[in-house]
């Protein structure tokens, strides 16, 4: 009876890793494939689609409230936006967890100051369109062909002082200088997003 529960724990435990770091993402969208537009109507009252984000590209990062592989990355992204957005590139936040909800949302925003909106993806419907799976995910958007250019992570380490590879700063500067994107996707990790059954 014992070595049954045991292996119960065990086989619940290693369910829930796998859940939250691994990476199968055969159903979602890939660099170069063409990306279908959609609106999300923010708790902040304004309209946010997609085709209409008035951008050379718009990246999109899945977030969370409470996700410990988000929270390092505020200074971050502050950072990242704050150098982007006077050359045509916006950021989206979003969060697409069921378990967080709207009011959460809103006052997490406020509170770390993010300098880009964050947007309530109600019932995970842009999540499960993206195919994303984790927090934090990248997808960054060319918004002139509507194609997906680079997907996956940040950079390489939820540790601001133990980056070597700032992946997604890359990618917008190799868009931006007009070159073929180097690496154009890498393995996100972090926290899985709790969907709607």
């Amino acid at each position: 009876m014992k070595i049954l529960k045991t292996f119960f724990v065990i086989a619940v435990l290693f369910t829930l890793f796998t859940n939250s770091f691994s990476n199968d993402k055969s159903d979602s969208y890939k660099p170069g494939d063409k990306v279908s537009d959609f609106t999300i109507n923010n708790y902040d009252g304004s309209s946010y689609t997609l085709s209409k984000s008035d951008s050379k590209a718009t990246v999109i990062i899945f977030m969370s409230t409470e996700c410990p592989f988000v929270q390092p990355y505020t200074d971050r992204l502050i950072k990242l936006s704050d150098e982007f957005s006077s050359q045509g590139i916006v950021i989206w936040g979003i969060n697409s967890n069921k378990t967080e909800p709207v009011e959460e949302v809103m006052n997490h925003a406020k509170e770390k100051g993010y300098n880009f909106p964050v947007l309530k993806d109600n019932d995970n419907i842009v999540a499960s369109q993206f195919g994303a799976a984790r927090t934090p995910e990248v997808f960054v958007i060319d918004n002139s062909t509507m194609t997906l250019i680079y997907h996956g992570r940040i950079d390489d380490n939820k540790e601001a002082e133990k980056v070597t590879s700032n992946d997604l700063q890359n990618a917008l500067n190799d868009f931006l200088a007009g070159k073929a994107i180097t690496v154009n996707q890498t393995k996100a990790f972090g926290c899985s997003i709790k969907k709607v059954n």
